[in-house]
């Protein structure tokens, strides 16, 4: 007897043959970025420690099917990540032609409006509800006509596609079809019914009808507009086609057939005209959308108004605050002044108290004994040749003899004004100050506790031209070593911790420019490559995270974070503008003055209401943006009075709001008001470059020229 004969290759291992090859042609078509997209997609059930190990799409789709997330008959999963990462032509060219054929489903003649095939139990009666929909225009039904009016109904109810259950449908000249929908959902569809919703019109829906309630017609009105018949046409189909053959449309309306009328991103008056070629929709409805928005309008307007008279009194309030801020600096240096001036008076005192003792201890009655410097004189209480004299030996003693005579007024406060001086200049002893000099900082002043570190070298520790700095919250200091191509980091207290090199993922090394620090402690970093200007962020310890590329420009740039929605802010000195980025590097905005006076920006900083600052290297200014990029104010100016600049580098604000710029070719940091008023001046003695303020109110500066980094404990 013959033994049975074996198909070597079924229908099924076609099917799956079908289906790798499927994946392997979206593999194929996808780039190195889509990629890395694809796994963040994927990162909820695809760890990141393993997703880096796939380093194909296909190993990623490999993996979702060892998760069970998609098969040879569900591929839903994928087709909803190529939509989101606007990859609709994999869809529709490779992923559509893989579904299953269409296939017709047999109807229910016994359906009837008002009753349910399955005999639902009562638990699921008040869980859900029963919908008859009459569409017109059909004459049978297949699976993907089922699923697309289930995943309409899903989007119009505001739940999942698998709450929508399909019972059955029932033939005749407008099809009859069934359907479950979840029981919260019944009052908004009846209302969408009512007003004739576009949606539904879209869908191609005649009536509705709730479990056994009276159904509901829905109006398929004619087009808001009449037509004229001699346009030219060019009619674009999308999903059902509802209208007849005589109504078409002008060809600049044909457009708006190309929208989603379900997306829910799509405003609503771009849904209400697309539906304009589908047999029109509820004037009601309209015009009521209408008056709300001319209400919402008059609102906007009076809300506007009400903001505009509301800022005008906080600008009021916020300058009377600055000046009552600056006042009570003053009178807090003075009171601090005063203090020390008491206190050396104090200590004064005391001291001539001291040694008016001393003196009367050394008085001694001569009694025909030579007096000191060689006198031959009787001592007799008379008054000696020359009048009374004080002298002080080689150890700071005063020597001292005193008469009985009277001393005019004049000759004692001349008397008492020598032997201050002569107090005053008793090594060891304290010397009261003749006069108080202006508030400042010196470089090496041991009583103020200022550190400097660094020297010329590229060994830990030494620069070759410090640039930008910032400070962190646990009192890191992170400097841009330009020349050694790294970021140096040492504490608050000159302490040497660590440094790394500043490396471009994937591609190569470059010279910093500026470094900020972003909500999430991370550093961003702007330098230039061989190429290519690159803005990277790494981790406080060194580890490269992502970064994206800039075009190569000839000036430095600049680097600031707005910690508020995590933007990051980049000087293009050629076109005299910041770029506004989001972290994966789209730009988001660009903005310039609007005259084009700032012209070669350099570094820029974000206050705490978001406002951009930028220093401007040849106009000698500081220039104010909100955070939308509308210009405010401009402030500094060429010179060396108080207020002017030369040539500022680097700036930042601190806690209070106070603006610090680096002035770089005054030798000097100086310091504004929110609104650009100035308030003091700090003496650096060097060229400052980078500026940054520490948690605990640390003034950190770069110098440029000596190649070290310089920390003010305090500098207010």
């Amino acid at each position: 007897m013959a033994a049975p004969v074996r198909t070597r290759v079924t229908e099924a291992d076609r099917r799956h043959f079908d289906f790798v090859q499927t994946l392997h042609r979206i593999s194929e078509a996808l780039t190195k970025k889509e990629t890395r997209l694809l796994k963040f997609y994927c990162i909820r059930h695809i760890p990141k420690g393993r997703a880096e190990k796939l380093k194909q799409p296909i190993d990623i789709f490999h993996k979702l099917t060892e998760l069970d997330k998609i098969d040879e008959e569900n591929l839903d999963f994928v087709e909803e990540i190529l939509e989101r990462m606007g990859r609709a032509d994999l869809v529709r060219d490779i992923l559509r032609p893989f579904q299953p054929p269409d296939r017709d489903i047999p109807e229910n003649p016994e359906l009837q409006p008002g009753t349910s095939t399955e005999g639902a139990s009562a638990n699921a009666t008040t869980t859900s509800s029963d919908a008859f929909l009459v569409i017109h225009g059909q004459r049978h039904m297949i699976q993907e006509t089922v699923d697309r009016h289930r995943q309409s109904l899903a989007s119009l109810c505001g739940s999942g596609r698998s709450q929508i259950k399909f019972r059955g449908y029932k033939k005749g000249k407008s099809i009859l079809v069934h359907y479950s929908i979840p029981q919260e959902s019944r009052a908004l569809l009846k209302h969408m019914a009512d007003h004739s919703d576009p949606r539904l019109v879209y869908m191609g829906i005649k009536s509705l009808q709730i479990n056994a309630e009276a159904p509901i017609n829905v109006t398929h009105k004619a087009l808001l507009f009449d037509v004229k018949r001699q346009y030219t046409v060019d009619d674009i189909e999308v999903g059902c086609r509802t209208r007849i053959d005589q109504q078409r449309t002008p060809k600049n309306w044909s457009r708006l057939s190309a929208l989603n009328l379900f997306s829910d991103t799509l405003p609503l008056h771009l849904q209400v005209a697309e539906s304009l070629e589908y047999q029109g929709f509820s004037y009601g409805l309209v015009q009521a959308l209408v008056q709300k928005d001319q209400l919402r309008e008059q609102e906007m307007k009076q809300l506007i108004k009400n903001l505009k008279r509301a800022e005008v009194d906080f600008n009021t309030v916020m300058t009377l605050r600055s000046k009552l801020t600056i006042s009570e600096h003053r009178l807090k240096e003075a009171l601090e002044n005063i203090a020390a001036l008491e206190k050396e008076l104090q200590q004064a005192r005391e001291y001539a108290e001291k040694a008016a003792k001393q003196v009367t201890s050394h008085v001694t009655e001569y009694r025909k004994e030579k007096l000191p410097g060689d006198w031959s004189l009787e001592y007799r209480g008379e008054k000696p040749p020359g009048g009374w004299s004080a002298q002080i030996d080689d150890a700071g003693d005063e020597k001292t003899t005193r008469g009985e005579s009277d001393v005019g007024e004049k000759a004692k406060e001349e008397s008492s004004e020598k032997d201050a001086d002569k107090i005053a200049a008793i090594p060891g002893r304290l010397a009261s100050r003749a006069e108080t000099e202006a508030p400042g900082i010196c470089i090496g002043d041991s009583e103020q506790g200022i550190i400097s570190y660094g020297e010329r070298g590229t060994e830990p520790g030494q620069f070759r031209y410090p640039r930008g700095v910032v400070v962190s919250s646990n009192h890191e200091i992170f400097v841009a070593d330009r020349g050694n191509r790294r970021v140096q980091v040492h504490n608050t207290e000159g302490v040497y911790l660590r440094h790394f090199p500043t490396v471009v993922p994937g591609t190569e090394d470059m010279e910093p420019h500026d470094v900020s620090l972003d909500g999430n402690g991370t550093l961003w970093i702007v330098g230039d490559g061989q190429s290519a200007d690159h803005v990277v962020q790494y981790s406080t310890g060194g580890i490269a995270m992502t970064q994206f590329d800039l075009k190569k420009k000839d000036y430095y740039r600049g680097i600031a974070v707005d910690m508020r929605n995590s933007h990051i802010l980049v000087t293009d000195a050629t076109l005299d503008e910041v770029q506004v980025f989001r972290p994966d590097g789209s730009l988001v905005r660009r903005f310039r003055h609007p005259e084009r006076e700032m012209q070669i920006p350099r570094y820029i900083t974000v206050d705490r209401e978001g406002n951009c600052l930028v220093s401007d290297w040849v106009t000698h200014s500081i220039f104010m943006f909100d955070e939308s990029g509308k210009f405010l104010l401009k402030f500094g100016g060429e010179g060396s009075g108080e207020g002017q600049l030369m040539n500022p580098r680097g700036i930042c604000t601190d806690s209070l709001g106070h603006i610090i710029v680096a002035d770089y070719g005054n030798r000097r940091i100086q310091m504004f008001t929110r609104h650009g008023e100035y308030i003091r001046t700090i003496d650096t003695g060097f060229v400052a470059a980078g500026v940054a303020v520490g948690p605990e109110g640390q003034l950190v500066v770069t110098n440029w020229d000596s190649y070290s980094v310089t920390v003010f404990p305090s500098y207010l």
